[in-house]
């Protein structure tokens, strides 16, 4: 069964600075950007059941950038709710 995808506003404004800041440097690395997240996105959809990591909180790194999708599933109503899109290079005290 497909779930659907619902973002998060954390979550999108990530998706957004993250795509401004590769814009900065290329093009084609922001449209890379994109297509892993679209790819991710599909993943999920399809199977959801990643690695728990807390509290019921899954997520699914990107292969080639370095950035995790972190989420909740709703399994009676076929929902996945992003939470965030957290780029691991980061200072660890910010971790969701």
């Amino acid at each position: 069964m497909v779930y659907k995808i619902v973002l998060s506003t954390k979550a999108e404004i990530e998706i957004d600075d993250a795509i401004q800041y590769y814009n900065q440097f290329s093009k084609s690395a922001a449209k890379s950007f994109k297509k892993q997240l679209s790819d991710s996105y599909r993943k999920i959809r399809l199977n959801p059941f990643f690695e728990k990591r807390y509290n019921n909180v899954r997520f699914l790194p990107f292969p080639k950038y370095p950035y995790i999708v972190l989420f909740r599933i709703d399994e009676i109503a076929k929902k996945v709710f992003v939470l965030s899109v957290f780029c691991t290079h980061q200072n660890p005290e910010k971790y969701p």
